[in-house]
């Protein structure tokens, strides 16, 4: 059998949606929630888990509480901007939304309008910020025409270790700039960052949930 993964770094945005649809699954009830947890996690089918003797299930159970604690992941400190790297591939995140371009702004809030499927669109929001580097340190201006591959390969490999910290990270510095620049005037940009801001709440809402 698969080894079971044991932090958030070892669970893709893909996996962390299908875990996010068992839980809010109200016709489950949670020892079958557990079930098809542990079956999405070592990629088995359900009736291979319900084979498997109690005691192994509860041991494999106490493997994943990880998962019920998404603030046990590293914040980030930096404010500026951070790099990451994924399967070869490095990008720089924007996490200050006063630097987004008018393009990274409708994007962004195509995907964040739809308050139901906030978490389904983590990776589409995530594609919007980050900026992928050439040769591995010129960061390269933002392009709509990337974001759909951009966003899937996202979604396939990144881990929720690097997404969430990033989700917070955005969310708090948004909501601080926004109320520093109210405070001295009522501009287009301070509507906007206070709007995304919001809308990054409801998605820390949702992924807490979890």
């Amino acid at each position: 059998m698969p080894k079971l993964p044991t932090s958030w770094k070892k669970i893709s945005l893909k996996t962390y949606v299908e875990l996010d649809r068992i839980i809010k699954d109200n016709t489950l009830n949670t020892s079958e929630k557990d079930i098809e947890v542990l079956a999405l996690l070592f990629g088995k089918a359900r009736s291979d888990i319900l084979g498997l003797p109690f005691n192994i299930r509860h041991e494999l159970l106490q493997k994943i509480q990880f998962l019920n604690n998404l603030d046990s992941i590293k914040p980030l400190r930096l404010s500026k901007g951070f790099r990451f790297l994924i399967k070869g591939r490095r990008f720089e995140i924007t996490l200050n939304a006063t630097e987004l371009t008018g393009g990274q702004y409708i994007d962004l809030m195509t995907f964040l309008k739809d308050t139901e499927a906030t978490n389904q669109n983590i990776h589409n929001i995530l594609a919007v910020l980050a900026a992928p580097l050439k040769l591995g340190f010129i960061k390269t201006k933002y392009d709509g025409k990337d974001h759909e591959k951009r966003a899937a390969f996202f979604y396939e490999n990144m881990p929720v270790s690097i997404a969430y910290p990033i989700l917070v990270f955005f969310c708090n510095l948004s909501e601080h700039l926004t109320v520093a620049m109210q405070a001295y005037l009522k501009t287009e940009t301070s509507k906007k960052m206070e709007l995304i801001r919001l809308r990054m709440q409801d998605i820390m809402s949702a992924t807490a949930g979890l």
